[in-house]
């Protein structure tokens, strides 16, 4: 089993597919183009003879009007910007685009031309990030982040590609620059433009990582997007996979919890705990399945049901293979939550601090609960009456 698939699944955001000028998907936006051109009575498209770089001539198929003055229809224009950019003529590729995209505009953001179209000039700002024009670079994906804003039936892959690339590097400008910048409002396109395709492992991936982002910067309706179609994908296409999907049944339970959606939340990690009874799961995923179950019925107020869980949690930790330090730190953690919520802040005390005092800050989701846990331990002291230090009535 791959390692984002084990309790936490976790994923940093990568700057992906600019290492070189032919991506995977090219092909398919120009099949696309193609297959819309082909529907509007369109003539096909010219057979590209020869292409070369260097001193050698290019020769390629001309087109039918190149020449005439008449004005290009949108499949002629892109059919232009594909031959410029098989020759390495970058700003007629750009033009001819521009072009087309205009040609396109009246047409619904869902019609197949606009999306291929969108598409080839997403992939083409992507080739100014593998040609080292940043500035190029980022004044295109711009243009078609805010289309994909306006309108997000017309993303694809190649927006989602370069969504990452962008969300990626401008995290990493932040962080030099010592600033905090939330990557939400770019995410929020890749999920609109992936929602928009089939269900694919890379799609699964994306989706997960986004929820996890969405989690840390508190935005739970994006996270409630982004975990059920990655959970919807994880049924479609890794069905025989039942470790990942109670996995993410439990990143279900608990967005839905902080949503305040408590009986979704119980329902998902009721699920989860099932399917990890079904696969024999290891002591670690079953222990934090049950606490987790145990916070959650302690906040409805089901006190004697979330203690037994718990206890049970509690007494996985000491089996064999031992536990994970994450998943340590989670059972400690939910346990301690469980207590404050039934009224026993000295035992949540001792269990929030026992998680903190957990080794292992290496992965990225333990960073991200000690955070969590201190804001909580902070609160629980300042409490009035909990035995923790107070501010002075006046």
């Amino acid at each position: 089993m791959s390692a984002w698939r084990l309790l936490p699944l976790f994923v940093l955001l990568s700057m992906t597919g600019c290492a070189a000028l032919n991506y995977p998907s090219d092909e398919a936006d120009a099949n696309a183009a193609a297959a819309a051109a082909a529907a509007d009575g369109g003539p096909p498209a010219p057979v590209l003879l020869e292409v070369g770089f260097g001193e050698e001539a290019v020769q390629v198929a001309s087109l039918s009007d190149a020449d005439d003055g008449a004005p290009r229809k949108w499949y002629e224009l892109t059919r232009a910007a594909r031959l410029a950019r098989e020759t390495g003529d970058f700003e007629e590729c750009r033009e001819r685009l521009a072009q087309a995209a205009t040609q396109l505009t009246g047409r619904p953001a869902s019609n197949a031309a606009r999306r291929a179209v969108h598409g080839m000039r997403a992939r083409l700002a992507l080739d100014f990030v593998a040609l080292r024009r940043p500035e190029e670079a980022e004044a295109l994906a711009e243009l078609l982040f805010e289309e994909a804003r306006a309108e997000p039936a017309i993303g694809g892959p190649a927006t989602v590609e370069l969504v990452r690339h962008f969300a990626a590097t401008r995290a990493a400008r932040a962080r030099e620059s010592g600033l905090s910048e939330s990557q939400l409002p770019l995410l929020r396109i890749a999920v609109d433009a992936a929602e928009q395709d089939a269900a694919s492992l890379q799609r699964l991936d994306l989706t997960y990582e986004i929820s996890q982002t969405a989690i840390r910067e508190g935005d739970d309706a994006l996270a409630r997007r982004a975990i059920e179609l990655a959970l919807a994908d994880a049924r479609t296409i890794q069905a025989s996979d039942k470790g990942q999907i109670a996995s993410l049944e439990i990143y279900r339970a608990r967005i839905a919890r902080s949503q305040g959606e408590l009986a979704t939340a119980e329902s998902a990690v009721t699920t989860a705990n099932r399917i990890f009874e079904a696969i024999d799961a290891p002591p670690a995923s079953r222990a934090v399945g049950e606490s987790t179950l145990a916070a959650i019925l302690a906040e409805s107020g089901e006190a004697e049901r979330a203690r037994a869980i718990a206890q049970g949690a509690l007494a996985r930790l000491d089996q064999t293979p031992p536990v994970t330090e994450h998943a340590l730190r989670t059972v400690l953690a939910e346990v301690g939550r469980m207590e404050r919520d039934l009224g026993d802040p000295e035992a949540a005390r001792a269990l929030f601090q026992r998680a903190l005092a957990v080794p292992g800050l290496d992965f990225g989701p333990d960073r991200a609960l000690v955070e969590s846990l201190t804001r909580e331990l902070t609160a629980l002291e300042a409490r009035p009456g909990d035995g923790g230090d107070t501010a002075p009535s006046e």
